[in-house]
């Protein structure tokens, strides 16, 4: 049976009503107050690779998830900059060019962690920030998540390779962290060159070690290749200074 009938059947065993948009193709689901187009090529590329049709429940208790947020229960706590692709098409209402690929946009994350959203001027009224406020607070809990994170290292060809342990599930967004230096610099130096291919993948180490960029290109585009949240095949350094891409690994597409 395919994604898309389990998922209207899903969909329709929880009582959420759709239609499909006609511009775009995709679900267009009534939540509470609120309208959500939701695509379902990430689903469908996750059940084509493991087989787990289970996986479209669980995508519609999130989608049901959403109505948390319009239905007032939003937390400024609950606000990130999340790297992201730039080729959406519905693009977030708050985001800044990070490289030629790549923004980073504002979000809020469910209580329950399962559920990204765009913040939207509504989001940050009923909040009572300011567009400043709100930036602010995601940068300070990003670096919240980043210090309650377990840090990791593997010596790889004479280079330290570190990875991070989270909950969050967009790590690859630890390279906003305003405390990045704070947290890896003992172990690892600094600046920093890092690979964020999916949005829960993220490969850091000294950028002193240039010619490490090699060894890391293939795993950056299988992972790339094959996620279900994919970002970019682009090498980042991160400086005092910001994060800016230096170059990419070709896909072949």
């Amino acid at each position: 049976m395919s994604v898309r009938i389990l998922f209207e059947r899903e969909l329709q065993n929880r009582g959420l009503r759709y239609t499909i948009d006609i511009e775009s193709g995709r679900h267009a689901i009534e939540v509470g107050a609120r309208q959500l187009l939701v695509s379902l090529d990430n689903l469908q590329r996750d059940v084509e690779r493991d087989g787990d049709t289970e996986r479209v429940s669980r995508f519609v208790d999130s989608i049901a998830g959403a109505t948390s947020v319009s239905a007032g229960l939003c937390s400024a706590d609950r606000l990130y900059w999340c790297v992201e692709p730039n080729d959406y098409e519905d693009m977030a209402s708050f985001r800044v060019p990070l490289s030629d690929r790549v923004d980073r946009a504002l979000v809020h994350l469910s209580a329950d962690g399962q559920l990204i959203t765009w913040a939207t001027p509504d989001m940050l009224e009923a909040l009572g920030l300011s567009e400043s406020d709100a930036s602010s607070r995601g940068f300070t809990n990003l670096a919240r998540r980043l210090t309650e994170s377990t840090i990791e290292y593997e010596e790889v060809d004479g280079v330290q390779l570190g990875f991070i342990d989270t909950p969050l599930p967009f790590k690859a967004s630890f390279i906003l962290a305003p405390n990045l230096r704070e947290v890896v610099a003992s172990a690892l130096g600094w600046p920093l060159m890092a690979v964020v291919p999916d949005r829960d993948f993220l490969y850091i180490w000294a950028a002193r070690h240039s010619d490490f960029i090699e060894r890391v290109g293939d795993v950056v585009v299988r992972e790339f290749s094959q996620a279900s949240y994919p970002i970019s095949t682009e090498v980042y350094e991160i400086t005092d200074t910001g994060v800016r891409a230096i170059g990419e690994f070709p896909t072949g597409a």
